[in-house]
């Protein structure tokens, strides 16, 4: 009689459901997901809703149907009357699981039974004597079936987003934290990451993977080489690869904003040798000073880039300062790479825009934009005010 699922115990299983379905998505998808819209993905689909009946819209019909009775004095004998009987029709809001809502059962339950119901689409129809006591009776059962079963899940309903969410954030945290390992390995192994040929995505176009430079050509009698300078052209390319790269951080934001600037900087680093590898040239990147990243080209610094996290204007002030601090007279480019822990990054990369303006090297009408979190702009060189000196910004969301 108390056999078959009962709701109580479905919202008791609830870790295990929802585990069940985190099981059929990817982890690379997990990992992209919005983490609030995911959790409310999971409890909309957890979640049962209720039947609702309208006893106000009830309908009665009278009818009469033929029944067979057995003879009270001559059991072998039978015989035919007309018995009345009432068709009671009880409106439902309607039910997307109608069938599974009905197999399981509310936690209370009577000895007695529950009746078979009937439905005529979304219309409870039933079968009763035609007397006042039967139609009470039919009614008494459907306020106690159904509503215990509308009792059940709004209880159930009202825990769901309290006893998901450490399931959920437990997975995410999980997936975040091998997603962190294999990254830190990828860095160690210091191997370019393999592009699908078919991504949707189109990668970055990083080959081949040598970074040319344009050398003055030398004076006669030029007793100093000259410093060489990155063509422009490459330096795009580098940007959109360390943009592309530093991105992979935002899929798995907490296992990056523990890390200070300078750890942040070794991974980018040991990604950027990867791909772009020593050549005749003897291009290779190197960690400088605390936070700031140099590639070295022959002899001379080509480019200067530094990892900071977002502080406010006033460290992005100093953050530009320092860049600026780092150039050679030939030094015509720079790179602030900044990881922002803050949410709101419109507004982060607002400020940051703000500041460059007001910058005293700023040179006007000089901020190109280059996607929602990424901006270029010229300024005077700290050398030369007649030379200008490109920077590229690029902002990284590790808010959690």
């Amino acid at each position: 009689m108390f056999d078959g699922p009962s709701f109580h115990a479905y919202y008791q299983s609830i870790d295990r459901i929802v585990r069940a379905e985190l099981d059929k998505h990817s982890a690379d998808y997990l990992l992209k997901v919005d983490p609030q819209e995911c959790l409310d993905y999971l409890v909309a689909h957890a979640e049962w809703v209720p039947l609702e009946w309208h006893e106000k819209d009830m309908t009665v019909e009278p009818f009469s149907m033929k029944v067979t009775r057995r003879d009270e004095w001559q059991r072998d004998r039978t015989y035919t009357v007309d018995e009345q009987k009432f068709r009671l029709r009880i409106p439902t809001s309607g039910h997307p699981q109608l069938q599974e809502y009905l197999k399981f059962r509310p936690s209370s339950q009577w000895v007695s039974g529950e009746p078979e119901w009937k439905f005529q689409g979304d219309v409870l129809t039933m079968e009763v004597d035609a007397t006042e006591a039967a139609v009470e009776s039919i009614l008494q059962n459907v306020r106690f079936w159904f509503g215990g079963r509308n009792k059940d899940i709004e209880n159930g309903n009202a825990q769901l987003r309290e006893r998901i969410t450490p399931v959920w954030e437990g997975r995410r945290r999980q997936l975040e934290q091998q997603h962190g390992a294999a990254a830190a390995v990828l860095q160690k192994l210091n191997i370019p990451i393999h592009q699908a040929v078919d991504s949707r995505t189109k990668p970055v176009e990083i080959t081949p993977r040598v970074l040319r430079t344009a050398v003055a050509k030398p004076a006669p009698k030029a007793k100093v080489k000259a410093e060489p300078t990155l063509i422009r052209e490459d330096v795009l390319k580098l940007v959109d690869f360390i943009d592309q790269y530093a991105r992979q951080f935002e899929i798995s934001p907490r296992t990056y904003a523990k890390m200070d600037e300078e750890e942040l900087r070794d991974l980018i680093v040991g990604m950027m040798n990867a791909n772009y590898p020593g050549s005749t040239t003897a291009e290779t990147f190197s960690k400088l000073g605390k936070t700031d990243i140099r590639l070295r080209v022959d002899e001379g610094n080509a480019l200067v880039s530094e990892c900071k996290v977002w502080k406010g204007s006033a460290g992005y002030v100093e953050a530009l300062d320092q860049l600026f601090g780092y150039l050679t007279w030939r030094q015509n480019y720079g790179v602030l790479i900044i990881f922002s822990r803050r949410k709101e990054m419109t507004a982060v990369v607002d400020e940051a825009k703000k500041a460059a303006r007001n910058h005293a090297s700023f040179t006007p009408a000089n901020l190109a934009e280059q996607g929602t979190s990424r901006f270029s702009t010229r300024h005077r060189h700290p050398q030369d005010q007649r030379k200008n000196v490109e920077v590229f910004n690029i902002f990284i969301d590790l808010s959690i």
